[in-house]
């Protein structure tokens, strides 16, 4: 137990200065659809990327982590990385079905959707599915992947329609022709982006196409 706090706190640290020297430092902003990694920039505040700072075997953690870096993301008052943000602090406690701090979380992400990019939008849809399926809600969570995909699709954001779309290739309360159809969708989108994060994500997840 020991270990795993000295470590947490460690982690804690690394982002802590991380993101300290990010906001001090004046650098040329790739965008995600450019080059990876990149680093999201609002208002003269640099971001990590903070899909890379996930450690899904260990959700506790990535929860401190981002935890770490609210403060930072709600001075810069971007809306679209805040709600992203609290969106994923409820992914981990979805994973350790801790669903009512998860709904809160998720709860306070939707607050700032109004002043986000869709993405944001996108984002929070899918993970309040994730949580209404660990709560066996299996249509109303359908209906949500549905409606983030679309958002998906329509902004461009490859790599969340691809994601998205396996998430209902995967659904049990949909007819197996469905199921096919959005793994179909899900490679064909894979085969034809352009964006350099979607590609980059399909080859670290070719289980997620089998």
């Amino acid at each position: 137990m020991a270990s795993l706090q000295h470590f947490a706190f460690k982690r804690f640290l690394i982002v802590s200065i991380v993101l300290a020297v990010a906001a001090l430092t004046p650098k040329v902003v790739i965008s995600a659809q450019e080059d990876v990694p990149y680093c999201h920039r609002y208002a003269d505040f640099n971001f990590p990327d903070y899909m890379a700072l996930w450690n899904y075997d260990d959700p506790e953690t990535t929860a401190s982590t981002f935890f770490a870096m609210l403060n930072m993301a709600s001075s810069s008052m971007d809306k679209t990385f805040f709600s992203e943000l609290l969106s994923q602090i409820a992914r981990t406690f979805v994973m350790r079905e801790q669903y009512e701090d998860a709904n809160h979380f998720l709860e306070q992400a939707k607050l700032y959707l109004d002043n986000a990019e869709p993405r944001a939008e996108a984002y929070y849809l899918r993970e309040k599915a994730r949580l209404l399926t660990a709560k066996g809600q299996s249509e109303q969570a359908t209906e949500l992947l549905v409606e983030s995909w679309h958002i998906a699709d329509e902004e461009k954001y490859d790599q969340l329609a691809i994601e998205t779309a396996l998430d209902l290739s995967e659904a049990e309360n949909i007819s197996k022709a469905e199921r096919k159809s959005w793994r179909n969708k899900a490679l064909a989108l894979s085969e034809l982006t352009s964006d350099q994060r979607a590609k980059m994500w399909v080859l670290q997840n070719p289980q997620r196409f089998i």
